[in-house]
């Protein structure tokens, strides 16, 4: 399992999971560790693993910040969350594989059992053995584990959530129809806070707070039965690097190799601006890729998101089966490129905000004629989108033109795309209170694009 980031939030003084590493360092296989906390320099002990696949990062305190930051750091495509006192089988990433290539999107969960220290954690264990197979709600304890794409289309762990961000989770996956499975072998964790704290006191306090969090979630599900909710998607309309030639109007003077490294860079900053507004909507976004070519769907560069083809024919032809298409298992549709990196995830909010208001169309528009964002919520005619002459001063006041019998639009603050050198100059100078790493990044890189790595 080479494909796999496993990801250990620690707190600040805690040592219980240096056993942990010490375990998991010992298979043979090419994953990541990614242990997140507060501070690891007074920790001598960290110093004697010497591991290239063992990352330590920072986070302040806070279990779903922490583990959320962590993905940041990831490079693999499927997760695995696991507790510092977690003990692990020695066949643990066997269990993962063929968990996962039985169905792929599911989210995973470990049977639990605890290690030595009182007799009637046995009752525990058998507790949560029928919470997670008959009621489906299994814990963070419980080493969860599914691909990214599935946490991505669950939207984070809620970093709001004053306890049981794991528990909240896995109520998002029923919200979401995605299947909560055993993995059919186990994980042990330790019994100390019940030793510290009194079985009877820890497990009466573990019940009512599973209580009080499940019923309002439970009831929610009900509710979204009955209206079926299906909320905003957000197709990415890209070409596939390597495969197709990329920014050629920028290439033009720049040079194809560096118009190929703004492009990636430019991609990376519009994932991480639709994964930051996905996150604050708590999954109502769900993100998707829509891909040129459709020999590429299934390309490493698009495991994160779902993907979709763009079809065939031209620009009006390909943004009407995209919208069409998702228009069909959404509430409403974003259709966004990956060509202007400064877009500020709090546009993407807006014009969901105002799309589950009611209103039908929202457009955010370029300063040369264009549109950086095109949102509805309701059917558009083919012949809308083809009557539209793309790449030029007149494009998104066409679009508005045809639609404005239908319903007027809503305008978000108008931007800039990058296609021509001049408008690496603009991104160099661009500030913004809200830009993400990876946007901060492109922009110095901007500044200087055969410099800056």
């Amino acid at each position: 399992m080479d494909d796999l980031s496993i990801i250990i939030p620690v707190r600040l003084g805690d040592q219980s999971f240096i056993e942990l590493l010490t375990s998991l360092l010992k298979i043979k296989s090419e994953f990541e560790i990614i242990v997140i906390g507060p501070e690891f320099s007074e920790n001598s002990t960290i110093e004697s693993f010497n591991d290239p696949r063992l990352k330590f990062a920072y986070s302040p305190i806070g279990r779903a910040l922490q583990q959320n930051k962590a993905l940041a750091h990831s490079t693999k495509n499927y997760l695995w969350f696991l507790h510092a006192d977690s003990v692990v089988k020695n066949n643990a990433l066997d269990v993962i594989k063929n968990s996962i290539q039985k169905n792929g999107d599911a989210l995973y969960f470990f049977e639990l059992n605890f290690l030595d220290g009182l007799s009637m954690m046995k009752l525990n264990a058998l507790g949560v053995h029928l919470r997670s197979n008959i009621f489906k709600m299994p814990f963070g304890d419980q080493g969860l584990f599914m691909s990214k794409r599935t946490f991505y289309k669950l939207g984070f762990f809620d970093e709001q959530a004053q306890y049981g961000e794991d528990h909240l989770l896995v109520w998002k996956a029923h919200q979401k129809k995605i299947p909560v499975l055993s993995c059919q072998d186990s994980i042990s964790t330790s019994p100390r806070k019940y030793m510290a704290h009194g079985w009877l006191k820890t497990t009466a306090k573990h019940l009512y707070l599973t209580y009080k969090q499940a019923a309002p979630e439970w009831l929610k599900s009900i509710q979204l039965k009955k209206s079926e909710r299906k909320n905003t998607a957000v197709a990415i309309f890209v070409k596939t690097p390597g495969y197709s030639p990329v920014k050629s109007r920028l290439a033009a003077t720049i040079g194809v190799p560096l118009a190929e490294e703004f492009f990636k860079l430019s991609l990376l900053a519009t994932k991480n601006s639709v994964l930051e507004a996905i996150k604050k909507s708590s999954g109502n976004l769900e993100a998707y890729w829509a891909v040129a070519e459709k020999e590429c769907l299934n390309h490493p560069e698009w495991m994160d998101f779902e993907v979709i083809s763009q079809g065939e024919g031209g620009l009006g032809e390909r943004l009407d089966h995209v919208y069409k298409t998702l228009l069909k298992k959404h509430d409403s549709v974003l259709l966004i490129g990956a060509d202007l990196p400064q877009l500020d995830f709090n546009r993407l909010l807006e014009a969901n905000k105002f799309l589950s208001s009611g209103l039908n169309f929202v457009m955010g528009k370029t300063d040369d004629g264009g549109f950086y964002l095109f949102g509805g919520r309701t059917f558009i005619k083919k012949e809308s989108w083809t009557s539209v002459t793309y790449s030029s001063e007149k494009t998104a006041n066409e679009l508005v033109d045809l639609l404005k019998d239908q319903a007027d639009f809503l305008y978000l603050e108008t931007s800039f795309d990058i296609d021509h050198e001049s408008d690496l100059k603009r991104l160099s100078d661009y500030t913004h209170p809200n830009l993400l790493p990876a946007q901060d990044f492109i922009i110095r890189w901007a500044k200087n694009p055969s410099q800056i790595k």
